[in-house]
Order: C-alpha cells, then sequence, then structure tokens
C-alpha cells in the first residue's frame, strides 16, 4: 500500500497542501507544476482561492481531445504562430535595432503565454498578461506589449488562423510621460558647464542641437558623407534619408552646421565627426551614444540647475531643437528636419509638456 505523504489533509481541495513547518498553504498549478505560496492565510481564505484557482484551469487548460490530436490543431500554439510571425516582421526592412527589440518582446509574449493555442487565446487572457506591467506601473511596457500582441494577432487574421483580435477590446495604458523637457535657457548653462569636459563632446551638444538628429545618428556622422555642399543623414531608427546644407543655421544661438563640423575637423583624428579618437575598445574611433548620454548627465550636473524628478537627458536636445527650428522656419521644416514621416510623431516631440511655448 502506498504511504500518504506527510502533511497531507483529504479534506483540502485539490492542488492545495498545508505545510505545518511554515503554518503556510501551497497550491500547485497543474499546468506548469509550479507551486504557490499563499502565506499564512485563514484556512477558508485558502480553500476559496484554491478552489478559484482549480475552476479556472479547468474552464481555460482543458484536456486535448483526441480527434484534435489526430487533426493536430491542438498543436498550433501561439509559440508555433510566432516563428511565423518573426519571418513577416524581418520582411517590413526596419532598423536592424529594432529587430533586437521586438526579438525580446517576443521572448516575454512565447514565456507567458506561447504555451497557449493560438485560436484560444482570449481578451481576458491578454489583459491578465497587461496585468502584470500596470499593477507595478510600467505603463509604457503595457502599451508597448499591448501594441505587439495586437499585431502578432493581426498578421495571424490576415493569414486565417483566427478570425477576431483578442487584443482589440483591452484598453490601451495611458502613458504618462514624465522625463521634463530640456529649454534653451537651461540648454546654456550646460553647454558652458560642457566646456572644461573632453571637446568631443560640448561639439557633439551644438551638432545636435544644429542638426536635430538622434545621438544614435550623431555617433555615426563622417566627414566623408559631406557631398556638394551637404551633410547625407541616413537615420538608423526610421531609414530616413535627409539631406542638410551646410548653411543651415539655427538663428537664435547662432549656429550654423558648415561651421560646427569645420570645427570637428579640428578636433577629431579620425572620419568621425564626434570622435574621442582610436582606442582599444574602439579601433575606427566611434564613440558609444551611451556616451554622450553620460557626459550629458555630468555636464547637467555640473551647470548648478535643478530640475524635477525626471531631468532631460541628452536626446532632449533633438526636441528642443525641433522647437526652436519650428519657431523660425515652421513645423513643415521641422518635420523633415526631425525625419518623421507622420505630423503626430513630430508634434509629440514639439509638446513642451506644458513648459515654455504654447501651440497656437
Amino acid at each position: 500500500m502506498t504511504r500518504r505523504r506527510e502533511g497531507y489533509d483529504m479534506r483540502l481541495p485539490k492542488n492545495l497542501t498545508f505545510r505545518s513547518k511554515g503554518k503556510s498553504f501551497y497550491w500547485r498549478n497543474p499546468v506548469t507544476k509550479r507551486e504557490i505560496s499563499l502565506g499564512q492565510i485563514a484556512r477558508r481564505d485558502a480553500i476559496a482561492q484554491a478552489i478559484e484557482a482549480n475552476h479556472y484551469i479547468e474552464q481555460n487548460y482543458s484536456p486535448v481531445l483526441l480527434l484534435e490530436k489526430i487533426k493536430g490543431s491542438h498543436e498550433y500554439t501561439l509559440n508555433s504562430w510566432i516563428e511565423r510571425y518573426e519571418v513577416i516582421f524581418k520582411r517590413r526592412q526596419l532598423a536592424e535595432n529594432t529587430y533586437k527589440v521586438r526579438a525580446g518582446q517576443l521572448d516575454i509574449i512565447r514565456e507567458r503565454l506561447g504555451s497557449m493555442v493560438l485560436s484560444k487565446i482570449t481578451t481576458r487572457h491578454v489583459a491578465e498578461f497587461l496585468e502584470f506591467w500596470i499593477a507595478q506601473d510600467k505603463k509604457t511596457m503595457a502599451a508597448t506589449m499591448r501594441s505587439v500582441l495586437s499585431d502578432i494577432f493581426r498578421e495571424a487574421i490576415v493569414e486565417g488562423h483566427i478570425e477576431n483580435n483578442p487584443v482589440t477590446p483591452t484598453r490601451a495604458a495611458k502613458v504618462v510621460v514624465k522625463r521634463e523637457r530640456l529649454e534653451l535657457a537651461q540648454y546654456g548653462p550646460i553647454r558652458y558647464a560642457a566646456d572644461p569636459m573632453p571637446p568631443w563632446f560640448s561639439l557633439a551638444m551644438d551638432l545636435a542641437l544644429v542638426s536635430g538628429q538622434r545621438r544614435e545618428d550623431l555617433t555615426q556622422m563622417r566627414f566623408s558623407h559631406v557631398v556638394d555642399g551637404r551633410l547625407l543623414v541616413e537615420q538608423g531608427k526610421t531609414g530616413a534619408m535627409i539631406s542638410l546644407p551646410l548653411d543651415l543655421e539655427l538663428k537664435i544661438v547662432g549656429l550654423r552646421l558648415g561651421t560646427v563640423i569645420d570645427r570637428c575637423r579640428l578636433v577629431s583624428t579620425t572620419d568621425f565627426m564626434i570622435s574621442a579618437g582610436i582606442r582599444k575598445n574602439s579601433p575606427d574611433g566611434s564613440l558609444h551614444p551611451d556616451g554622450l548620454t553620460k557626459k550629458f548627465v555630468a555636464a547637467r550636473k555640473a551647470s548648478g540647475l535643478s530640475f524635477e524628478e525626471n531631468p532631460p537627458t541628452f536626446h532632449e536636445i533633438r526636441s528642443l531643437a525641433g522647437r526652436l527650428y519650428e519657431k523660425e522656419r515652421g513645423r513643415d521644416f521641422a518635420q523633415k528636419l526631425l525625419g518623421h514621416t507622420s505630423e503626430m510623431m513630430t508634434l509629440k516631440y514639439l509638446n513642451t509638456r506644458g513648459k515654455e511655448y504654447v501651440m497656437l
């Protein structure tokens, strides 16, 4: 006769165990085989939670029928579809970094929902998946994952695997932008604080402001990209191709693109406009974008300016450039300079977040 395990209580619901050593209840998920501690709670509460959990499992994870096994329909899980989705996604000709980010997002989805049958995933499953981040006040992450899931199911509809998108009925988490905008009055002191630092950094600030480009694109600008009096920029994030005239001038700060590039020539010993020279970790002389961010933080602190909880970063120079050019040359010019394909994205950059300017 099989010996019954110690502490077994046949009066408890299935999958629920009480361990006298820790005086705690534990529920074992029959699907994942993982055990979840319910803590030192009242017996009746533990029983109620276990019954509810068992009922949920029975409703959503019913055993596969023999006919389904024969047809093979039970095997087409979300993981199976994601393999196909990755092929579709890679055809979109996006930036390499975008593919890397999406790969990480898909890994998370695989881990949490991948084993489920694609056609049986409901809005409730999606809502519970997103609640993980919403409960932690990570609304940006929740909104991002909702967008990714929606795209995954949208493509599944196109190929006829499902009829409805379970993501659509869910509410998109309202993302509250927390990072403070950089204003021109603040740029000046920070730029002044950058003067004692390596010369390439102050040049990077000026080049960012006069060109309005991302830090990733700034670190890839080369002198050989100057052709027929123009700086040719192919944005890494979007692939947008922009030709900037060397006489481009941001009058309010007295910066001219050609002049800034000439100053870069006096400092750089490589083909990169912003360079700290040939180094062990940079045989071609290029800088990592994070180097700009770190130096900006140091200059911001050295400036003596006070900011709110989330102070502006180097990336905010791009927004400042967009707003200044909008004042001087209009919104259409700012949109082309920033490389945005939609006016909505440009408006996000031009939005002062309740600070200096009022949009009319």
